[in-house]
Order: structure tokens, then C-alpha cells, then sequence
């Protein structure tokens, strides 16, 4: 029998399996996670209220000191003492109007209730938890978003921020600002996410964070239209743009969450009054006049970036976006770079908006400043209220890898993030209390932005300076004359608080760098701020005097200098004398014992040429400021002598050299 055939049937083709969501599942548990965040924050917040006595009075805290008193006796005399009010006053800073006093008055409440303790330590205490703050805050904005691992990371590289940590102790501006804003973000999250009902305790917490903010500085206004562009944004998800601006269900689809973020915006504004003197006076437009004065500021101060020295009205445009780029830890730079892998998982859980509202309170306050071209300067502490949403962003992005990958490579990623918090760690540790003088490795750190970049701007180092001079050196001495000593110091402000209980003995005194063989000084206090570049580059910083320097990492930030050798000075007197023959005869030793001392050199070469009679003489004088000029090219006294100089002696060609030169470096 034939077998039956039977035709083939078609294979049927493979349905594709579903493509697997990704789990994300955290390296630490949650419940285990909060635990270490909540025990890492308090031991954060130990240390740092433990150490904030060791750091130095910073070059504005005077002034905020001033105007807390200020503030205090207008309310003590219910508003008849107006000087925190008067822009016109005569104190030292006119400009402190213009500042919310809620951390100034705050800290002088403080003070006064604890009148036997030092003011500074104090106020170092209130603000390091006002630092502390701000870290904790930014933590809390990683929980908010993405649980207590997230947190976790995030307040560890907050911690390990050696600038954000540093000016956390001496900063009354800037970090504190940051504060309120990091507090207010806690909010403005929880606020997103209560949406479209949320509740009146949210509400109530985000107005007060408002106006702590703008309580300190008027920058602060700003979180008022962050929290609006976000609640539309949010709102426009809910219901739709049709929707919502649907007015005949206004009451329905936008009253219930719109009365709150006026109610939010008002109690921010009234808040942010309390302390604020200059404001109560006309709550309606003086907030805005600060507002005009913070965006143009009306100060002009020489500051050194990328190797020049340019006025902070007319820095470029990239002046905080490099500043940012080279003063950010690695795992911020790296962090903030992975977290766009972040965009697709918070799509799938509907928290891009989270995810927008932190780049957004990056890339808009940079825009803003770019386009208005403000006015900067003291490197990037006037935007410590965007940096940590880039410290967010990056532990969200290690988070997200940590709870992406298998648990082999979760260990992986865990060792590169440790190594990348050992960097910083290393600086602080070895640097401290000066961990704000911190560049990444992108830089070279602080040894490869020496000379290019400021380093001690705020002159926190001084302080280590006038402590060792107080333990090393007899400060009960007399002068040959039979007076006190004589203390001089480019930072002469905190050298006042120092010395303040010391006036019986030390009389203190402002001298610029450049100046300082002008003054009979018996000591030096001087910080490396505004030495000439390539002086700090030929070794001329600390001056061959200095009995004792503080280093970071090798770079010389202050140093005290001991004038046991006063023959710079006494040649200067000389010379005001008219006695050119006796200034040769103390600054030509002077100059061979200090071969580095550019302003006895200078000197040198003016007092042979004042008293030049003949050609040898001239040469002399040459020979001297042809040395000082190799230790700074930039100096345009030494560079337009020495074209008088060469033609005294007839050397045209050598005096028309040195004219185009000035010409040159004037332009």
C-alpha cells in the first residue's frame, strides 16, 4: 500500500518574547538605607559643629557681624535706630541693605545670649549648621526622588565637597542661601508629587523655606516663579492644556492647588521680611530695588582666572561654568554626566518632572547670569545654590547604577564611587580647616591652578597665621622706642578680630602687598590674594622673611613675617629724605641677603638712578630693575623706568623697547 503523502506545514515563526523591564533593585535596603542616612547625618552634623571654631574669619563676615548688630537695635528701639535700614548709613558696607538679615540677626541673637563665649565661634556654629542644612536637604531631595539610597549617596558627596564643606563654616552669604534653597526643593518635590490636591502642612513648609531664602539674600525671589513654572507644568500633565486652561472648570481643575501656590508665594514673601529691616520700610519696592542692585553689583574688585587678571565687571561669560568645572569633586562632573541614563527609568515612573526641575535650577540660573552679564567674582560661591542639585543628580545617577546592575558589577560600581570620595576626602583631610581651596584633578588640582586661579580669597588661612604668631612668638615685647609692636597685614580685618584682645601690646594696620617695605612693621600677617601672578610663580610668595607659612598641598596660602631686617623699609625712608647714597647702601645688601624681594629691588634701581652721575651709575640702577622685572614682567613701574632708564644713557633702541611694552600692557 502506497504510504500517503503529506504535504509539509509551515513552521510557524517565533512570536518575540516581551521585551523585560529592568528591576531596580537597591544594593542597600531601604529600611537598612534610612538608618545609615539618618546615622551618617548626625555624625555630619557632630563634626561639623565640632570643628567650625578652627576656621578663620572670612573677608565679609565683618560686616555681616556689623550689620546683625544693626538689625537687633532697630527692633530693641522699635525702629528709631535705622541704620540697618539706611543705604547711606556710614558704616562699613553700605551695600549689607540689600541683604536679608535673618542668618546676621539670627546670629547676634545667638551671640548675645551666650555672651561668654567667643562671637566668632558662634557664629562659625550657626553657620555650619546652616551648611549641614543645606547637605541634609540635598539628601533629602535624592529620598524625595529616589529613595534612602539615593539620599545616602547624596549627602556622602555632599559631605565630601571640600568647597561646599569648607565655606559651610565662614560663608554667611552664599551658604546659607543655599540652605533655604535646598529646604525649599524638599518642598517644591513634595509639593509635585501631592499634585493635583496638595496639603496645607507641604504648603505651609514650602512658604517658610521661601522665605528663608529670600530672607537672606533676594535671590531667594526666584523659587517664587521655580514653583509656579512647575506647578503649570505638572498641572498641564494632569488634566491637559485644554483642561486647564479650561475656565469654566477653574474651580474644579485649578483653584484647589493654585490657592496654595499663592498662599505659599505670600508666606515666603512676609517671611522673608521678619529680619529684614531695609524691606519692612517699603515691603513693596525696596524688595525689588535689591533685587536690581544683586543682578549689577555694585563692586569692582581684581580677580585672577585662567592665569589673568581681569576686573569682576568684565569677566566672560564661561567665568562660573569653569569655575564649576574645576572646583567640582570628579564623582559631580562624572555623576552629572550619567545621570541623562536616568531619563528613560524616570519616564516609566512618571518623575521626569523631578528629573527637569533639577536641571532646570542648574542650566537657568547659569543662562540667566551669562545673558545679563553680571557681575562675578571670588570663584564659584555665588552659585553654592546650584551646586548641589548637580550633587543630586550625580547620586541619583550612581544610584540608578547601583540598583541596575547584577551584584557583581553593583560591587564595581561601589568601589569607583568610593575611589572617586577618596580624592576629595584625601584634600580635606590633609588641608583642613583650608578644604575650600580645593581643585579637581581635571585642574591639576591646587598645584596646577596655582597662579592661574585664586586660592585663599576668603582668608581663611590668616587665622593659623596669627595662632602660631601668638603661641612662637613673645607678643609682650617692646619696640626699640619703647612702643608696642607693629602688625601689618593685607587681610587686616580678620587681624582685628584676632588681635582684639591683644591691643595693649600689638597695634594692627592695613598694608597692600606691594607696599609692604613702606611700613615700620615689626610682623607681617599676608595672604597670597592679589600677589602679582608671576611673582607667586617665581617663588617671591611667602617673602624670604616669613618665619612660618600654611601650605595646601604644597602651595603657600599665608605666612607670617618676621622683620628682623628692616633695611627695605629704612632705604625707603632714605630716599623720602633725599638721601639716595645712604638707600644704596641698605637696599644693595638687602637685595643680595633677599635676592627675591621685588619692591627692595625696585628701590634699588630708583635710588641709583635718582642719584645717577655718570653712565655706571645709570647701568646700576638698570642692572637692579632688569632683576625685579624678571621676577614679575607684568610690573608697569618697573617696566616704565627702566624705558626712562636706558634713555638716560642714550640707548634709544632699548628705551623705545620698553615705551611699546608699557604701551602694550596698558591696552
Amino acid at each position: 500500500m502506497a504510504k500517503q503523502y503529506k504535504k509539509p506545514q509551515p513552521v510557524a515563526e517565533k512570536k518575540a518574547e516581551p521585551k523585560k523591564e529592568v528591576v531596580l533593585t537597591p544594593l542597600i535596603p531601604e529600611p537598612l538605607a534610612k538608618k545609615i542616612f539618618i546615622g551618617f547625618a548626625a555624625a555630619l552634623l557632630l563634626l561639623m559643629i565640632g570643628v567650625s571654631h578652627q576656621y578663620g574669619v572670612s573677608g565679609d563676615e565683618n560686616f555681616h557681624r556689623e550689620y546683625g548688630h544693626h538689625i537687633i537695635n532697630f527692633y530693641t528701639s522699635l525702629g528709631k535706630d535705622t541704620t540697618a535700614a539706611s543705604s547711606s548709613n556710614n558704616g562699613p558696607d553700605s551695600l549689607m541693605v540689600f541683604y536679608g538679615g535673618l542668618y546676621d540677626g539670627t546670629a547676634t541673637i545667638l551671640s548675645k545670649a551666650l555672651p561668654s563665649v567667643n562671637e566668632w565661634n558662634i557664629r562659625h556654629l550657626w553657620n555650619s549648621i546652616f551648611g549641614f542644612m543645606a547637605m541634609l536637604c540635598a539628601g533629602l531631595v535624592a529620598v524625595e526622588v529616589a529613595g534612602w539610597q539615593a539620599g545616602l549617596i547624596t549627602l556622602v558627596f555632599m559631605a565630601f565637597s571640600p568647597r561646599f564643606f569648607g565655606e559651610s563654616m565662614n560663608n554667611p552669604k552664599d551658604i546659607t542661601m543655599a540652605a533655604g534653597y535646598m529646604l525649599t526643593y524638599v518642598f517644591i518635590i513634595k509639593f509635585l508629587k501631592q499634585l493635583p490636591r496638595p496639603t496645607l502642612k507641604t504648603t505651609v513648609g514650602l512658604g517658610i523655606s521661601i522665605g528663608v531664602a529670600m530672607g537672606i539674600r533676594i535671590g531667594g525671589l526666584l523659587l517664587i516663579p521655580y514653583l509656579g513654572l512647575f506647578w503649570l507644568l505638572a498641572m498641564s500633565g494632569i488634566y491637559g492644556f485644554g483642561k486647564l486652561f479650561d475656565f469654566s472648570k477653574f474651580g474644579e481643575n485649578v483653584w484647589p492647588s493654585f490657592k496654595f501656590v499663592v498662599l505659599a508665594s505670600a508666606l515666603g514673601y512676609l517671611v522673608s521680611l521678619i529680619f529684614w529691616p531695609y524691606s519692612l520700610m517699603n515691603p513693596f519696592t525696596h524688595p525689588l530695588e535689591a533685587l536690581t542692585v544683586a543682578e549689577k553689583f555694585p563692586v569692582r574688585i581684581a580677580v585672577l582666572f585662567q592665569g589673568k587678571l581681569i576686573q569682576s565687571t568684565e569677566v566672560p561669560w564661561n567665568y562660573e561654568p569653569q569655575w564649576m568645572s574645576i572646583t567640582t569633586p570628579l564623582f559631580g562632573l562624572i555623576g552629572m554626566a550619567l545621570s541623562f541614563l536616568l531619563i528613560p527609568s524616570m519616564k516609566k515612573s512618571g518623575k521626569l518632572l523631578m528629573l527637569a526641575f533639577l536641571y532646570f535650577t542648574i542650566l537657568f540660573p547659569l543662562s540667566y547670569i551669562i545673558y545679563k552679564k553680571a557681575v562675578l567674582y571670588d570663584t564659584m560661591r555665588h552659585f553654592f545654590f546650584v551646586y548641589p542639585s548637580i550633587i543630586i543628580l550625580s547620586g541619583l545617577a550612581f544610584n540608578y547604577l547601583l540598583s541596575r546592575f547584577s551584584k557583581n558589577a553593583k560591587y564595581v560600581v561601589l568601589a569607583v564611587m568610593v575611589l572617586l570620595v577618596f580624592l576629595p576626602a584625601r584634600f580635606m583631610f590633609a588641608n583642613h580647616p583650608n578644604e575650600y581651596v580645593y581643585f579637581n584633578e581635571l585642574e591639576g588640582g591646587i598645584k596646577g591652578a596655582f597662579g592661574n586661579y585664586e586660592t585663599d580669597y576668603y582668608m581663611n588661612s590668616i587665622k593659623q597665621c596669627a595662632d602660631w604668631m601668638k603661641e612662637h612668638e613673645n607678643l609682650k615685647q617692646r619696640r626699640s622706642d619703647g612702643g608696642k609692636l607693629r602688625l601689618y597685614s593685607n587681610g587686616v580685618s580678620p587681624i582685628n578680630a584676632y588681635f582684639k584682645n591683644d591691643t595693649a601690646d600689638v597695634s594692627t594696620g592695613y598694608v597692600s602687598y606691594r607696599a609692604r617695605a613702606e611700613k615700620d612693621a615689626d610682623y607681617e600677617i599676608l595672604y597670597s590674594r592679589f600677589v602679582d601672578r608671576e611673582l607667586l610663580l617665581s617663588g617671591c610668595f611667602p617673602p624670604e622673611q616669613a618665619v612660618y607659612t600654611v601650605y595646601a598641598d604644597g602651595v603657600p596660602l599665608s605666612c607670617v613675617i618676621k622683620k628682623t631686617d628692616k633695611s627695605d623699609y629704612l632705604g625707603i625712608e632714605a630716599m623720602k629724605h633725599g638721601d639716595y647714597e645712604m638707600a644704596v647702601n641698605l637696599l644693595g645688601p638687602y637685595c643680595q641677603k633677599y635676592p627675591k624681594a621685588d619692591a627692595a629691588l625696585f628701590n634699588l634701581g630708583l635710588a641709583y638712578l635718582q642719584s645717577a652721575k655718570d653712565a655706571a651709575r645709570v647701568q646700576k640702577g638698570i642692572d637692579a630693575l632688569t632683576q625685579c622685572l624678571n621676577l614679575n614682567h607684568d610690573n608697569l613701574y618697573v617696566i616704565n623706568v627702566l624705558g626712562q632708564a636706558y634713555g638716560m644713557i642714550g640707548n634709544k633702541s632699548q628705551s623705545d623697547y620698553f615705551k611699546e611694552m608699557l604701551r602694550q600692557k596698558q591696552q
